[in-house]
């Protein structure tokens, strides 16, 4: 006996096999299971990342932490010079800033994260 779901599931391509309610949560189960272990396998890769901890080095008494990764973009926090930061990520984009090029990184510091100028952090681990 053909059913409405048959009908719409042949339509859209989709398998007309009925799962029983029971079938349907072990998969379903099975599904959130392998979310979980890759969800802990990328805490664990980002655990293990060389960009832990940097050391602000500027020439200026404080770097500026800003919202986003644009010179124009507004400043969250000042970063005291020889602070010690922790590295998110280094945008892959290399730009030019006063004429000298370098990459955005993300840190985060006091309980803040925002963007640096790549080239004022010194990666420590």
């Amino acid at each position: 006996m053909h059913t409405l779901t048959d009908f719409y599931r042949n339509l859209t391509g989709q398998s007309s096999e009925y799962k029983s309610p029971s079938e349907q949560k072990a998969e379903t189960s099975m599904f959130t299971d392998s979310l979980d272990i890759l969800q802990k396998k990328i805490q664990e890769l980002e655990n293990r990342s060389p960009y832990r901890r940097a050391l602000v080095k500027t020439e200026a008494n404080s770097l500026n932490l800003r919202a986003s990764s644009n010179i124009a973009s507004n400043v969250v926090v000042k970063i005291p010079d020889s602070s010690i930061v922790e590295v998110i990520y280094f945008d892959e984009e290399v730009l030019v800033l006063e004429g000298e090029p370098g990459k955005w990184c993300k840190v985060r510091y006091a309980d803040k994260e925002g963007w640096v100028w790549g080239n004022y952090v010194e990666l420590l681990d």
